[in-house]
């Protein structure tokens, strides 16, 4: 799958469009805030996509080998064009 997909199907429901917080305690993807807490990068990113942090526990080890670090670069990607 890629990361798009992934996000789609795993990230969505709380981060729609990356930017946007749906749930409230949910944590913003934008690169800004991303830098802020030290998370800016793609190995963070996978680290947090495949742990989980926070309300994400209940997502630890849902993803397939491989599909972290697509989804981390993914969500980079997105975050440095400003979610567009």
């Amino acid at each position: 799958r890629g990361g798009e997909t992934i996000f789609k199907n795993v990230c969505a429901g709380c981060h729609e469009r990356g930017g946007s917080v749906i749930l409230k305690g949910s944590k913003s993807l934008k690169l800004a805030d991303l830098e802020k807490r030290g998370i800016g990068n793609v190995n963070a990113i996978a680290k947090i996509a495949n742990e989980g942090i926070g309300y994400m526990k209940v997502y630890k080890h849902k993803l397939k080998d491989g599909e972290d670090k697509i989804l981390a670069q993914w969500i980079i990607q997105n975050a440095e064009k400003g979610w567009e």
